[in-house]
């Protein structure tokens, strides 16, 4: 039979099975009475058993020894001590040969061996005890051990132990994160521990020696005897060690008084001897300050009534002492106030309304305030009213001391209350009619506003929750009533008014104000924008909280459009009449000096000792001045057309307007080498012809203003409104295609970027480079009549940029 086989029998069978011949005890048969009696009580001992017999302490023990050895079973069966023992042998090795050599019994409690009986090192707790084993002649023939496993005992004490810890390390960090002293007192040795609060409340500095003595010099002369009995007391072994009182305190190295509050707990040791106390004590000085000025201002108040009408009583509670004034005895019917006892004034309380006095009165004792009202039943059967208020104080132990109170008779008050009562049931009744005729005038007003149609009238909560929706709502925003109530009235607002919460910023205006009033573009439920004239009206309840917001929208978008018809009319004027400012100055200076010339040399020819060659000479001028002429004249026709022709959106293919100016200028370009060099440009609605006028400007500028061979470079790329060169601030759109051109030419500085764009505004003289100076103001127009914006960026000596805005939507996408 294999090992495996034989550890799933008990230990009895497999004694059987065991040759025995084969080990040191010898065949079964063989075996002493000594040795048979032994393993008959090992074998049905409930604990687990070990015999170790002979000098070689071969082994014999039960199932539950079996189970502490572990993977050492079967194999230990028979087997020497000191082999299975190995761990213990240490330990225990010698006390078990004197054992057999001298008779001598041991006992180890809880220690601790490393074993390995699962295959795994672990630590493990025992209990052994060993005895020898005596034969019939009285000699040691063996040993009789028990082995009881204690780990477990051990893990749980470990874990209470740490639980333990764990425990006091929170108590200290909660008693050093408040302003509680804590203390430890060792009655038998006289040893006292105090924290550093505690130090600090009683003003002891650091290097003082603590005890008993300076402890009990620091409290108040007048309070010492208490102390100390109180103390005593806790320390009795009858009593429960409880601990908890007040009292003052001479702060160390001056006669500041201070009142403290103790709390602690006696533990006794085996004797009944208190073995230690430890405890808390708290600084309550502004505590006891604030209680006095409350008994002197009670005391002061209670005179005042008195004085006012009103009864007073004051009852001692341990002493039951009850004092009251006559004031008193009257409300409850009494003349003659001699001998009169709380009894008394307890007796004449109406049956129905005892138990109501009872109940006030346990409240008292738990709140330290009373407050009732009853019926009192004077001796001619008259009812009165009384209130009652009152007022439980404690003693420095925390029990109820006194109770001070004042009475007030209210027979007439509750007469009027029980009038005020049937006119208020009167004024219910009319109410409730009024409130139902209310209730249809209301349901008659909400059906007029929700078939108004011209007006968007809608409630919100306070919240700015939508809760209801009317036809005109409907009709100028889109939304159904089904999907508009509950939510908020914010998605009417442009992304943008949103982002800055100006609808936040309405309704705080509204609460602030009573009313909000604003006029903006707003948003349809299609995404289409109206203008929108609003009013924001709170709304209060009775106690002028707001409860909700009325909103009133108008549809303005016909009145907005005709005024800024009307503003871009007056724009065009003011644009018109700078023109025609400018078109004076032509007049005026331009178009007068080729003139002045053309007439000069006519005049010059026109006389008659001039030669033939002097004629040829000023004709050649008057030619230079009337083909300059002409070209002034040319380009203001061209600069009046554009304002005059109609803006027609067709697709215009920039890449093909581009192909189109360069062979304008091919002999140009020919001629001077011109480099032009160009990414993919977009397609978008525009006029062609302004659209080539525009790029036959800017390239036309940028091979005249350059001394060297012309590169230009042309650009495209999609920028939203923020990263615009030069932003004028009022451009209307969100995003931009911008289209540049970059050029290596003379540049300018760029304080003058402004002034190229002006109508016959020149940086150079005619002479250095030819030109009207009305080519980047017909580019800047074309621009406009794009709803664009051109600007450009420049430095004397590294050429010139100039960027083209056009809104992104007018690119074809």
């Amino acid at each position: 039979m294999n090992v495996d086989a034989k550890a799933g029998l008990e230990v009895s069978q497999l004694i059987d099975l065991i040759d025995w011949d084969k080990t040191s005890l010898g065949s079964k048969n063989s075996w002493s009475e000594t040795l048979q009696t032994s393993v008959n009580i090992c074998l049905h001992a409930t604990f687990p058993t070990v015999i170790m017999w002979g000098p070689e302490m071969s082994q014999l023990y039960n199932d539950g020894f079996s189970n502490v050895i572990g993977l050492k079973h079967p194999a230990a069966l028979g087997q020497s001590a000191v082999e299975t023992w190995k761990e213990f042998w240490p330990e225990v090795g010698e006390m078990l040969h004197a054992i057999l050599r001298d008779g001598e019994s041991f006992q180890l409690e809880n220690r601790p061996f490393e074993m390995n009986r699962t295959g795994t090192p672990e630590m493990c707790y025992f209990t052994i005890s060993c005895s020898p084993i005596f034969d019939s002649a009285n000699t040691v023939k063996g040993i009789f051990a028990t082995v009881v496993e204690t780990t477990e005992i051990k893990s749980t004490e470990r874990q209470r132990r740490k639980q333990a810890e764990e425990n006091e390390i929170r108590l200290r960090m909660v008693i050093q994160s408040t302003h509680i002293g804590t203390w430890d007192y060792y009655p038998l040795t006289g040893e006292l521990n105090w924290s550093d609060e505690c130090k600090k409340i009683y003003a002891i500095p650091e290097r003082t020696n603590l005890d008993f003595e300076t402890f009990a010099k620091q409290i108040h002369e007048e309070d010492r005897t208490f102390v100390n009995h109180e103390i005593q007391k806790s320390m009795l072994p009858e009593g429960d060690g409880n601990y908890d009182i007040q009292y003052r305190i001479l702060r160390f190295g001056s006669e500041e008084i201070r009142w403290i509050r103790a709390q602690g707990k006696v533990f006794f040791n085996d004797e009944k001897q208190p073995e230690r106390f430890i405890g808390t004590v708290v600084d309550i000085t502004e505590q006891r300050n604030i209680e006095e000025v409350l008994k002197e201002n009670e005391l002061k108040s209670r005179l005042a009534m008195e004085a006012s009408g009103m009864g007073s009583f004051v009852w001692e509670v341990p002493k039951s002492n009850f004092q009251f004034s006559a004031t008193l005895a009257e409300m409850f019917g009494y003349k003659d106030v001699s001998g009169l006892r709380q009894q008394d004034f307890t007796d004449r309380i109406h049956p129905d309304d005892r138990e109501t006095r009872l109940k006030a009165h346990q409240r008292a004792f738990e709140t330290g305030t009373l407050f009732y009202e009853a019926r009192v039943v004077w001796p001619d059967e008259s009812i009165h009213w009384i209130r009652l208020n009152g007022k439980l104080l404690y003693d420095n132990k925390g029990l109820p001391s006194q109770m001070f109170g004042t009475t007030q008779d209210i027979t007439r008050q509750k007469a009027e209350e029980r009038e005020l009562e049937k006119l208020v049931n009167e004024r219910t009744l009319s109410l409730e009619r009024n409130n139902r005729a209310l209730k249809r005038s209301e349901e008659q007003y909400h059906r007029v506003i929700a078939e108004v149609q011209d007006y968007a009238i809608i409630l919100l909560d306070p919240n700015g929750i939508i809760r209801t929706w009317n036809k005109g709502a409907e009709k100028i925003k889109g939304y159904s009533e089904a999907e508009i109530v509950g939510k908020h009235f914010s998605v009417f607002y442009l992304p943008e008014d949103q982002e800055r919460k100006l609808p936040h910023q309405l309704i705080t205006e509204a609460e602030r104000s009573g009313r909000a009033i604003h006029e903006g573009w707003r948003v349809r439920k299609d995404g289409s924008r109206f203008w929108g004239s609003i009013t924001i009206t709170a709304l209060h309840n009775a106690k002028d909280e707001i409860i909700g917001f009325s909103k009133v929208t108008r549809d303005l978008t016909d009145k907005k459009n005709a005024e800024d018809q009307l503003l871009e009319y007056t724009r065009q004027l003011e644009v018109k009449n700078k023109e025609l400012e400018q078109f004076a100055y032509v007049a005026s200076h331009d178009l007068q000096e080729p003139l002045r010339k053309i007439q000069t040399f006519s005049g010059i020819i026109q006389q008659k000792n001039s030669s033939e060659e002097a004629v040829a000479k000023y004709l050649s001028k008057i030619d230079i001045a009337a083909l300059r002429l002409s070209q002034l004249v040319k380009s203001l026709l061209d600069y009046s057309r554009l304002s005059n022709v109609n803006l027609y959106e067709d697709s215009v293919d920039l890449n093909l307007v581009l192909e189109n100016v360069k062979n304008d200028f091919e002999l140009v370009i020919e001629e001077k080498k011109v480099q032009i060099i160009s990414t993919p440009l977009p397609t978008i609605k525009g006029m062609t012809i302004q659209l080539g006028q525009l790029f036959a400007n800017l390239i036309g500028n940028a091979i005249k203003f350059s001394k060297d061979i012309p590169v230009i470079h042309i650009a495209h790329r999609s920028v939203p409104k923020k990263e615009v060169k030069n932003n004028p601030g009022n451009l209307g759109h969100d995003v931009y295609a911008e289209i540049s051109f970059r050029d290596n030419g003379i540049g300018f500085e760029q304080k003058f970027e402004s002034k190229i764009f002006t109508i016959f505004q020149r940086l150079h003289a005619r002479h250095e480079f030819e030109g009207t100076g009305i080519g980047l103001a017909l580019c800047k127009r074309i621009m406009l009549h794009h709803d664009g914006y051109i600007t450009c960026e420049s430095s004397p000596g590294k050429g010139a940029t100039f960027y083209l805005y056009f809104p992104d939507e007018i690119v074809s996408k």
